[in-house]
């Protein structure tokens, strides 16, 4: 193209652009969106007009069965027609249909109902929206199973729905929902693995781990010990997790290192206590002395980690030194402290001993409940139980409730091994070990539908 060409061109152009410019001055109108009217009768005026505009068609949707006109249910679902054929991937159309029925339900028949329902379906997908209106779709519909099946996938929707199901006296789907947790949250860690930050390992640990959770520990401890982390990176799930894999020997703990030192979000009790599980007794003695809380009773647990330790390193001073502390933090003797007795003098080749340790466990055989609203379950109680035979027995009445049943799951050792609906009376027979147990009740369905708790009666 000539010199002289492109001048042309380009004077053309420039032309044009002030030919535009001149129109936009001279019709500002043009500058402006028109605006579909707020009312319902203005929007429906509005879309005969414009027939292409979605945001109309959703509106006139939206409002339709609010209206006085004789056919409004029949405009409801033409409306909504039209606007899922304008946009048929855009959710406006299904968001304004949805909120009109359900606005109307009782109003609607069968097919209808069933229409919203189908319409809501890709809306529930989003977890917002779901959280939102969990409730509400539940009280119109009653349908778990269709609420469960259109769930956004995530640990949260499916907590959700744990809940609601318990809360209704839905006990097969509550136990559904809690494996379904479970499971989810291991795929999140495997999907996770070599990626994730320590908060967010630690942001999968649940409120109560149990025995059935010792995979999730187990796998957030490797990740932990596979590469070095900053302990402000980590919360309070760290002292659940840390607490539990103490408690039950569960490995490789050299990955909470780290946690070891302050500042940290362990308590002291705990630091020193995994200090002990990684064979590192410098490390919990220097823990022990500079914590300022070293005297309170839940450093029992720790004494008696240490007697067993020092018992195995066959010092029998300390051994019983450590027995002598831990006996020190309570009223009177309890089991821990009996159990961690008798295996200190087995330890130690005191057969004698270890044999009045025995007597004193059976004389003691039950411990008192800790975690009772006065005598009666209402959330979590616990205690030690001394098991000559090879059965917990445990009786439990319903002291108040609605017309949904307490809902008990019973633990021995952190190992859910009995569960069930309190109907009047409960018996609970769990086949157990001969030794001290630490049993805990958990009363899932703590508050009736008007609000108020319920009692279990011990």
């Amino acid at each position: 193209m000539s010199r002289g060409a492109r001048r042309f061109m380009l004077g053309l152009v420039a032309s044009l652009c002030a030919v535009c410019l001149a129109i936009v001055l001279l019709n500002r109108d043009l500058l402006r969106d028109a605006q579909t009217p707020p009312s319902f009768d203005g929007a429906a005026a509005w879309l005969a007009e414009h027939p292409a505009d979605v945001l109309a068609a959703s509106a006139v949707s939206d409002g339709a069965l609010d209206s006085n006109t004789p056919r409004r249910v029949e405009l409801w679902r033409e409306a909504y027609a039209h606007a899922k054929r304008l946009a048929p991937y855009r959710p406006n159309a299904d968001a304004a249909f949805v909120r009109g029925g359900l606005f109307h339900w009782y109003e609607l028949g069968r097919a209808d109902r069933a229409r919203v329902l189908d319409a809501a379906e890709p809306l529930l997908r989003d977890p917002s929206f779901f959280s939102r209106m969990l409730a509400p779709l539940w009280q119109l519909t009653r349908d778990f199973a269709w609420l469960h099946a259109n769930a956004p996938d995530g640990v949260e929707a499916r907590t959700s729905l744990r809940d609601l199901a318990i809360a209704r006296g839905l006990f097969g789907e509550y136990r559904v929902l809690r494996e379904d947790i479970r499971a989810r949250r291991l795929q999140q860690l495997a999907a996770e693995r070599g990626t994730a930050n320590p908060a967010t390992l630690l942001g999968l640990v649940p409120t109560h781990l149990t025995a059935a959770d010792e995979p999730l520990v187990r796998g957030i401890l490797e990740e932990l010990d596979r590469k070095p982390f900053n302990p402000e990176q980590v919360g309070s799930a760290a002292e659940v997790l840390v607490d539990y894999a103490v408690r039950h020997d569960i490995q490789p703990l050299t990955g909470i290192l780290p946690l070891l030192e302050t500042p940290s979000p362990l308590r002291d009790v705990t630091r020193a206590r995994a200090a002990l599980d990684l064979h590192n007794a410098n490390a919990a003695s220097r823990i022990e002395i500079t914590s300022t809380v070293a005297g309170r009773p839940e450093w029992e647990a720790y004494f008696l980690d240490r007697a067993v330790f020092e018992a195995r390193r066959r010092d029998a001073k300390a051994a019983e030194a450590y027995l002598v502390r831990a006996a020190g933090h309570t009223p009177s003797l309890s089991l821990p402290l009996l159990a961690a007795g008798e295996q200190v003098a087995a330890l130690l080749g005191k057969q004698k001993a270890a044999a009045d340790y025995r007597r004193q466990m059976e004389t003691h055989a039950k411990g008192p409940w800790s975690g009772l609203c006065g005598a009666e379950l209402c959330g979590t109680a616990w205690r030690h139980e001394y098991v000559a035979g090879d059965t917990l027995r445990l009786e439990l009445t319903m002291t108040q409730s609605d017309e949904t049943p307490p809902y008990v799951e019973v633990y021995v050792d952190d190992a859910l091994r009995a569960e069930g609906a309190v109907k009047e009376a409960r018996v609970f027979e769990v086949p157990v070990g001969r030794g001290v147990h630490r049993v805990e009740l958990r009363l899932v369905n703590v508050l009736t539908r008007n609000g108020t708790g319920r009692r279990v009666g011990l």
